[in-house]
């Protein structure tokens, strides 16, 4: 566009200095004729750039516009709202706070009081963890909190108290990162008042509790704090036990045999998904081994009418997917929940521990070789907690040698382990003679080798054998899965990127929210096992596939630009879009991954720019035929 503006000043300057010359010729009329013509030509010019550069500008403004209506939007929503909202930034600081959360929670915190600081967090009713998920990505709603301002040194009313419930929810750049935080408080305090007037009818005073009543109001406050403080830890332990990709699989029951929750981990174990055993808690027992059944049912009754779990509770689990037997151990407590007896248990996979218990009774006399072949560490201990035994194992694991443990009782090896989870265990199975199982994290000064542990403690002679493993790289990847997860959610849900994944086949097996909107499709179809000749027009499907398999072909990454869904239609969008192959841990691929880029701003000024070109080209090729009529004038008076 340039070189062209710089085209026409050249011409306009030619036609003035041609009619100077004719001018100095005595050829006045022709002179007068081309001098206006080139100074209209190159004012013409000036205005062309002129005309851009306003246009730039419009647009500019245009932009800046619509993120401030944007914003003013927002920004409404926020202080019209019933309901209380605030706004943070990533670092804690209170950006908005609408009428709605100043009637509810009181006046805004003080300046320095940030919500990552203990008054901010109680405020909020929430937990560091809870934060932290939410900085993460993800969505948290916390459990009704009591909540008094004057309590943690806030203004309020004294005396004031009322109760919320809170969902805390990231707010993401266009990038996707999250770049505030969203608090919404929703008053549920006379719906507490009024489950507390019910329950203080239905309650009957006895003659004689033996629990001490204070008198003292304050007193009472401060355990009904407590209580809630304990509630809200118990609920988030129990989530994270629950939801948590954990060895061990947590298990509810009601009375009459329902299951109410059970861990996702069940799968590994018993082949079915925990929704199959929610639905029909009967695939739960239909697994167990038969030679096992009937003593599962005769346990499951004694339970019921104990209220007790048995120590030792096992029986034989077939897998309905690989047809595997493993074997289980139940530990559970009976409570009750809401006025109803519910069961509460922890399944744990115990077929090594089974398959070495079978060994050692089996070949008590040759459990030297069995220590010097084992995997695991073996560390064999008297009553005394004394080490009689470090296998080769051990060493390999604990990374110390025989030589230095041997005949030294294990608190001086590791002086710390009394303040460990290891301890109580050991005890238990040197005191009770039952097996014990416990995992920590345990550093005994030597930075290089701490880690994570695991200690399977047994009856043996008058002492105990210990198996211990190193777990920490199982522990790392179960971190970096997670983080991967994150990272993977997150670019999922990016704006702006369009993102598919198909197998060698060219079937989809992965569409993002954007990707329904490039292909055409309504978001949240059911696109998987199709390909792009069941969506899009033969002409755009053809060409995707054979660039598809081209991909899998030579294994290198190709680009190409094109209008979707259809490039005839006025309303498509133009993408360029980066095909690369989807490879496995071996190096094979796998697949195609598509991203998928939204370029139709640039495409439009692209068509911009040639409309404009071929308009200038026009302008000179007139400009040029009315040069050649002035020429040809010129001749005529220059005849004789």
């Amino acid at each position: 566009m340039k070189e062209s503006i710089n085209t026409i000043r050249l011409l306009a300057l030619a036609l003035i200095v041609i009619a100077l010359v004719l001018a100095a010729q005595h050829a006045f009329p022709a002179a007068l004729c081309l001098i206006p013509f080139g100074l209209g030509i190159l004012l013409r010019g000036r205005n062309s750039r002129k005309e851009l550069e306003q246009q730039a500008a419009f647009e500019e403004a245009e932009r800046k516009r619509a993120t401030l209506r944007a914003n003013a939007a927002f920004e409404s929503f926020v202080n019209s709202s019933p309901v209380s909202i605030e706004i943070y930034d990533t670092a804690g600081k209170l950006l908005t706070s609408n009428k709605a959360a100043e009637r509810l929670l009181g006046k805004i915190p003080p300046v320095g009081i940030s919500l990552f600081d203990e008054r901010g967090l109680k405020r909020n009713g929430l937990l560091e963890p809870q934060l932290k998920r939410v900085l993460a990505g993800t969505r948290v709603e916390t459990p009704p909190t009591w909540y008094d301002p004057t309590e943690i040194g806030l203004p309020g009313i004294p005396g004031r108290k009322i109760c919320f419930r809170a969902t805390v929810f990231p707010l993401f750049s266009a990038e996707g990162n999250v770049t505030r935080i969203a608090v919404v408080h929703e008053d549920i305090t006379e719906l507490k008042k009024l489950e507390q007037e019910l329950k203080e009818a239905e309650i009957q005073p006895s003659v004689s509790t033996g629990i001490p009543i204070p008198e003292d109001i304050r007193e009472l406050e401060f355990r009904r704090r407590k209580v809630e403080q304990a509630l809200r830890e118990c609920e988030e332990t129990h989530r994270a036990l629950v939801e948590g990709p954990q060895t061990y699989i947590v298990i509810r029951l009601t009375e009459d045999g329902r299951v109410t929750g059970i861990s996702p981990s069940v799968k590994t174990v018993w082949g079915v998904s925990a929704e199959t055993i929610l639905t029909d808690p009967s695939a739960f027992f239909a697994q167990v081994h038969p030679d096992d059944l009937e003593q599962v049912k005769q346990t499951e009754t004694r339970i019921r009418r104990t209220n007790e779990y048995p120590e030792e509770y096992r029986f034989r689990v077939i897998n309905k997917a690989s047809g595997q037997t493993r074997w289980v151990e139940i530990r559970g407590s009976v409570c009750k929940v809401a006025g109803k007896k519910t069961l509460n248990a922890i399944a744990l996979d115990i077929t090594h521990l089974v398959t070495i218990e079978q060994a050692l009774k089996q070949k008590t006399t040759d459990i030297k070789s069995l220590l010097t072949s084992t995997s695991d560490g073996i560390i064999v201990v008297d009553k005394n907690l004394t080490v009689t035994l470090w296998s080769k194992g051990a060493e390999k694991e604990t990374q110390i040698s025989a030589k230095e443990t041997v005949g030294k009782p294990l608190v001086k090896i590791y002086p710390d382990i009394r303040n460990t989870r290891f301890f109580p265990a050991l005890k238990k199975t040197l005191d009770e003679r039952v097996s014990t199982r416990s995992e920590a994290f345990y550093n005994d000064g030597r930075k290089q080798y701490a880690g994570w542990f695991s200690i399977s403690s047994y009856p043996f002679e008058s002492g105990l054998l210990l198996m211990v493993s190193n777990i920490t790289r199982q522990k790392n990847a179960e971190l970096a899965w997670q983080d991967a997860k994150s990272k993977l959610k997150v670019l999922m849900e990016s704006s702006g990127l369009a993102i598919t994944v198909k197998d060698l086949k060219l079937r989809y097996t992965l569409v993002n929210a954007n990707a329904f909107r490039m292909l055409g499709v309504a978001e949240g179809a059911d696109l998987e096992g199709k390909t792009c000749k069941d969506i899009l027009n033969p002409t755009v499907a053809n060409l995707l596939s054979s660039q598809d398999r081209k991909v899998i072909h030579d294994g290198k990454t190709v680009e190409i630009e094109l209008a979707l869904p259809n490039a005839i239609s006025p309303d498509s969008t133009w993408y360029h879009i980066i095909k690369s192959p989807l490879r496995n841990s071996s190096n094979e691929t796998v697949g195609v991954l598509d991203l998928g880029f939204d370029i139709s701003k640039r495409v439009q000024a692209q068509q911009e720019l040639s409309r404009r070109r071929d308009y200038f080209q026009k302008l000179l090729k007139e400009q040029a035929a009315t040069l050649r009529k002035a020429k040809k004038e010129l001749q005529l008076w220059e005849k004789p």
